[in-house]
């Protein structure tokens, strides 16, 4: 399409005016057009676009965070930055009031939400416990994503799993 100022050269920018009742014109203007119509308009860089882009999304994260350094537990008053700093929660009410940054943590540091704690020297890990959240944990990520078929499958190998355990403990319960 030629410019619509000139009629010599290819139009490549789009100038739109808008009119207080709200009507707009719009013309389609070569690069030298579009300059002399308007000398401090200058081409969108994409480069430029993708910066501005970025500058947005950082701008959106930094204000969710600042939201959570505002969040404070209901039950102790314990706020977001106190815990960053002490790296200790203050009640089992901190756990609700700062779930979301608290499984975004786990997610990051562990890979999983699921976190089982520190198993003493010695000690053994409840395999099946953990085996169970974590098919759980599948089971609602197959759902999210709708493949049904690894659902039905995840689902299946709960209630086993879950039987073994009902098992295990009535055994333990017979014998002890």
């Amino acid at each position: 399409m030629l410019c619509e100022q000139c009629g010599e050269n290819e139009a490549t920018v789009r100038v739109e005016a808008f009119a207080p009742d709200g009507s707009s014109a719009a013309r389609m203007l070569c690069q030298d057009c579009a300059r002399k119509l308007r000398p401090n308009l200058r081409a969108l860089d994409i480069s430029d676009f993708l910066n501005a882009l970025i500058g947005k999304i950082r701008e959106d994260r930094q204000e969710k965070e600042q939201e959570r350094f505002d969040a404070s537990c209901e039950e102790c008053g314990l706020s977001w930055a106190e815990y960053r700093r002490r790296g200790t929660l203050g009640c089992p009410g901190c756990y609700r009031a700062f779930r979301e940054p608290l499984e975004e943590m786990l997610v990051k540091k562990n890979g999983s939400a699921l976190y089982m704690g520190i198993t003493p020297a010695g000690a053994r890990v409840n395999d099946e416990i953990y085996a169970l959240k974590k098919l759980k944990e599948q089971l609602k990520s197959a759902i999210d994503s709708e493949d049904f078929e690894r659902a039905a499958v995840l689902r299946d190998e709960i209630k086993r799993l879950n039987g073994e355990m009902r098992q295990w403990e009535d055994s333990k319960t017979c014998l002890g």
